[in-house]
């Protein structure tokens, strides 16, 4: 298997699960078993009120930084914040306030490196 095959399982892995979970993000084992009882499907509505399927912040963040290692051939901080600008400024239905918080300094000419910890 190449590397391409690998990191491209990774990412697919990283979004079934992540959709797999949105819809009972915050809710306890508990809460879940209660509810759904065994959640091996994909469904729709619960936290954030979406669709079958749609993966969360984690998952649109992580492609993002995905995108801009292979374009770049290289980590660059200054590509990947403004990749998560871009996307902050989309009007995402899932956003960490920090992150929220962040993004909007960046987008504010806040150097990358600091906005995070300004935070």
């Amino acid at each position: 298997m190449s590397l391409k095959d690998r990191a491209s399982g990774t990412l697919l892995g990283l979004a079934c699960g992540d959709a797999l979970g949105r819809p009972v993000e915050f809710r306890s084992a508990a809460q879940i078993e209660r509810e759904f009882g065994q959640l091996d499907a994909m469904i729709g509505e619960g936290t954030h009120n979406q669709p079958a399927g749609t993966i969360t912040d984690d998952t649109a963040l992580a492609l993002r930084i995905a995108r801009s290692l292979v374009e770049q051939g290289r980590f660059d901080g200054a590509d990947v914040a403004d990749r998560f600008v871009e996307w902050y400024q989309s009007g995402p239905f899932d956003i960490g306030l920090m992150t929220a918080d962040a993004l909007q300094r960046i987008a504010n000419r806040t150097p990358w490196e600091e906005a995070g910890p300004a935070v």
